[in-house]
This record gives C-alpha cells, sequence and structure tokens, in this order.
C-alpha cells in the first residue's frame, strides 16, 4: 500500500492523498476521484491493477472525506472540490514519477468524483488527456418530490449542514456481499448527506448538463445497469450533449453502483486502463 501524503494549504481543509507507481517505465498518469460518502482506500486496489498496466496512479480523499479535513460530507458549491483537484494536480507537478509521465493527466471519477471529473473538465479544457469514469452523478436515482424540493431550498438557506440519511448500504452498492459488509463496517464512511450538498450538486448537474457541448476532449464511462444510486438517464443524456468527438458509453447490464468493486471489476479495469493508455499516448 502506498503511504499516504498530506497537502496543506493556507485556509482550506488539508487533503490527504496517495501515489501508486509502475515497477518499470510508467505509460500514462491518471488522477482517480472518488464518490460521495466513500475515500481513496477503497480504490486502493484499482491504483495497484492500473499501476501493473503502466499508470501512475494518484488519488486523494475529497474534502470531509476520509482522512482529509473538511465538514463531513458538506459543501456548499461544486467548485470547492474542483479547487481541490486542481490543488492537487499542481502539487503532484512536484512529484518526478508524475511529472517525468508520458502525456497528460487523465481524469478517473466514479459517481460524485466523475461529476467533478467533468467540471474539471470544463474548467482546465485542453490540459487534461481525457475523461473516465463509472456510474457519474449527473442525477439521482430517486427524484424528489415538490413538498420535498420546496422544503429542501428553505432548509438550504436557513441550516444548509442539516443531514438527512443517504438510505444507502453496502448492499446497494456491489454484489460481493464481503465488500459489502465492510463498506458497512467502514469507519471513514457516513450515511447521511447534507441538504447544502444536496442542492450544490444538483446546481452542478444541471451547469455540467448545460455546458457539455463544450467538452471536447475523449470521454469513456461505464454505467451500472442496475444504479440504485444514480440516473442512468442522466447519464445517457449527458454523453448525447457532449461535444467530444471521442465518447462511448458504455452500460454493464444488471451491474450495481460501484463497478469497481463487483466480481467481474477486473474487466472493467482493464477497459478502462486501454482508453487511459491510449489518451495518455496521443
Amino acid at each position: 500500500m502506498s503511504s499516504v501524503q498530506f497537502l496543506e494549504r493556507p485556509g482550506e481543509p488539508r487533503l490527504a492523498w496517495f501515489l501508486d507507481v509502475p515497477a518499470a517505465k510508467a505509460a500514462g498518469k491518471v488522477l482517480l476521484i472518488h464518490g460521495y460518502a466513500d475515500h481513496s482506500d477503497r480504490f486502493e486496489h484499482v491504483a495497484r491493477f492500473w499501476a501493473e498496466r503502466g499508470l501512475v496512479v494518484a488519488r486523494f480523499d475529497l474534502r470531509g472525506h476520509g482522512r482529509s479535513g473538511g465538514t463531513r460530507g458538506h459543501v456548499m458549491s461544486v467548485d470547492e472540490y474542483v479547487n481541490d483537484a486542481r490543488a492537487v494536480l499542481a502539487a503532484l507537478e512536484k512529484e518526478p514519477a508524475w511529472k517525468d509521465a508520458p502525456g497528460r493527466p487523465v481524469i478517473f471519477g466514479h459517481s460524485l468524483g466523475g461529476l467533478i471529473a467533468s467540471e474539471l473538465a470544463l474548467a482546465v479544457g485542453k490540459d487534461i488527456a481525457g475523461v473516465a469514469s463509472t456510474s457519474p452523478f449527473f442525477g439521482p436515482k430517486r427524484q424528489m418530490t415538490a413538498f420535498e424540493r420546496v422544503g429542501g431550498k428553505f432548509a438550504r438557506k436557513v441550516a444548509p449542514t442539516l443531514r438527512q440519511s443517504s438510505g444507502l448500504s453496502g448492499s446497494d452498492m456491489t454484489h460481493d456481499t464481503a465488500i459489502a459488509e465492510n463498506y458497512d463496517r467502514d469507519p471513514y464512511r457516513f450515511g447521511h448527506v447534507t441538504v447544502g450538498w444536496f442542492f450544490a450538486m444538483l446546481d452542478a448537474q444541471r451547469d455540467v448538463l448545460a455546458r457539455a457541448g463544450a467538452i471536447e476532449g475523449p470521454l469513456f464511462c461505464i454505467a451500472a445497469g442496475d444504479d440504485r444510486v444514480v440516473s442512468l438517464a442522466e447519464t445517457e443524456r449527458f454523453f448525447e450533449l457532449a461535444g467530444s468527438a471521442e465518447k462511448e458509453l458504455d452500460v454493464s447490464a444488471g451491474s450495481f453502483h460501484e463497478l469497481l468493486n463487483e466480481p467481474e471489476w477486473r474487466h472493467h479495469a482493464g477497459r478502462l486502463a486501454d482508453r487511459m493508455l491510449r489518451w495518455s499516448a496521443a
């Protein structure tokens, strides 16, 4: 396991991050962004797998997650996450293994990480080689009622850190029962969303869909066919709107949300690595 490092910034939460480096010469590099109520330790197996394929893999805990600082599971804007990702990318340029890896960095995002990666692509454009994702969070699986929306908007103004249960458990994430049980016991995991966070992500989803045509770099996504967390229809809509000349959406029939924790995760990770290595060499 790679050792944890911390990025300290005045006035901002410190960010925990990791770097996995290939044993042989690197063929590319990728920044991995995890999902909500998650943390980068749960992607250690993926980072090792990609490093064995020749990718330098950086991963970090979002603010309010894992070992990073910040209010647990809360931001008021997706820009806070995007700025954190940009800060990590800047810090990585001082790391020889990352700096010497060929090509521009690829951004990979799972769930919330996929939404952040898309906003990052809109922010930095040609500075990245492409965006890969699994189960991106372009919309929630369950839509709010009109009453919930009105009440939520009011709560966002007066009590943005008010917590509501997410209602999700490990069995909603993966068919692997051992991983599902570990998910439920994970001390870094939490089972809530804040009102402010939820409406901030709705704002970000509308923004990404409205500006998707401005994304020009390559896109590759594997979506879960039986996702209980995010909306597959909104992912399909994003890919229809994206301006990228190369865009590929693959729906894995019957899969749950955490494709890289499903029994066939190596197959998915291998397909993602193939695209990321090709983009790195372009």
